[in-house]
């Protein structure tokens, strides 16, 4: 069976209800996929960046115990693992801000192998930031 690669971003989100926290958990939209995809016991991998501090601990931990390979994601120094606050209305909308201290290397890893039939999910934040989407491009180059 092919195996399922994520590039995206990771974040901590920290929750908060009538200005209050109430829960603490890691996210991101392509991260929240492979670990969905993780638990269900498909084979995936996930490639992103953390900072070498608790919470890239943390989140280094979820993926693993979620059943996904964390081997591509680069824990980098000298930057803080990024966080978000989610403000939620009465609806459970949430207004986010975000909390971001990243190095100027960025995304220093070894990219995993790809392999015909495999899927990549490509997360929007590596797409639009430059320094993300030249070495993301290049790993897609290398899939050819």
């Amino acid at each position: 069976m092919a195996k399922v690669i994520g590039i995206g971003e990771t974040v901590f989100d920290i929750l908060f209800k009538n200005n209050a926290p109430v829960k603490a958990v890691p996210g991101g939209s392509v991260y929240n996929c492979v670990i969905s995809l993780g638990r269900c016991g498909v084979q995936t991998e996930f490639i992103s960046e953390v900072g070498d501090d608790r919470i890239g601990e943390i989140i280094l931990s979820h993926l693993r115990d979620s059943g996904v390979d964390a081997s591509s994601v680069c824990s980098f120094s000298g930057g803080k693992s990024p966080l978000a606050l989610a403000f939620l209305n009465e609806n459970n909308d949430a207004d986010y801000l975000f909390y971001k201290d990243y190095p100027n290397n960025r995304l220093e890893v070894e990219f995993p192998s790809i392999t015909k039939g495999d899927i990549v999910l490509y997360g929007s934040y590596f797409v639009l930031n430059p320094v993300l989407r030249e070495k993301t491009k290049a790993f897609l180059e290398y899939a050819k």
